[in-house]
């Protein structure tokens, strides 16, 4: 009878073993958090970083291919230094962000920042080049283009054909500023850099 309890234990701890290596295997342990626990903004548009720049939630507005397109996000300076970051477009526009050392500008701020024409439909990706001036780099991103089917984007549209539009360099804000134009709301928390 020894040798069959013996055995039996035997089968018992390549169970356990067995079961031990299958979820260590599968990430499944009491040191690894639930992927529930992790909150991660949603977003609409791309983060990047161009030098000493990150970009966050970057995405273009507009009504069609051959309509003003506006570019929406935030641009994150993280040097020491006050710089300024170009966008151009395909059809050769070009907007200009200026950025205070240490902070930030939220593009949902007035004036708009504008390509015109956007060159891509909604739902198409339009390739921009990104560039700042502290230390010359630039990067080609694609940008997508949404349009007011989302109702946090409405309030942010270019105006439509005919209405005229508005173009100029938005205003710098402080670290932690994200604060929207009265009577109107974000169209998606600034992340931290």
């Amino acid at each position: 009878m020894a040798p069959t309890t013996l055995l039996a234990g035997f089968r018992s701890a390549i169970a356990a073993l067995t079961l031990g290596v299958l979820l260590t295997g599968t990430g499944c342990s009491s040191d690894n958090p639930a992927e529930t626990t992790k909150i991660t903004p949603a977003t609409n548009g791309i983060n990047t970083v161009v030098g000493p720049m990150k970009l966050a939630d970057m995405l273009i507005l507009s009504h069609g291919a051959d309509q003003p397109g506006r570019i929406m996000g935030t641009v994150f300076n993280t040097s020491a230094k006050d710089a300024v970051v170009t966008i151009s477009g395909a059809s050769g526009s070009t907007v200009s962000i200026p950025v205070k050392a240490n902070g930030e500008t939220s593009l949902a701020q007035p004036p708009a920042m504008m390509l015109d024409p956007t060159t891509g439909s909604p739902g198409s990706l339009v390739t921009v080049r990104v560039s700042e001036d502290s230390t010359g780099k630039s990067a080609e991103l694609q940008l997508p283009v949404l349009d007011s089917t989302l109702p946090e984007y409405q309030s942010y549209m270019p105006a439509t054909p005919g209405a005229g539009t508005a173009s100029g360099s938005p205003s710098p804000t402080l670290p932690g500023n994200t604060t929207a134009p009265s009577g109107t709301g974000s169209p998606s928390p600034s992340p931290s850099p």
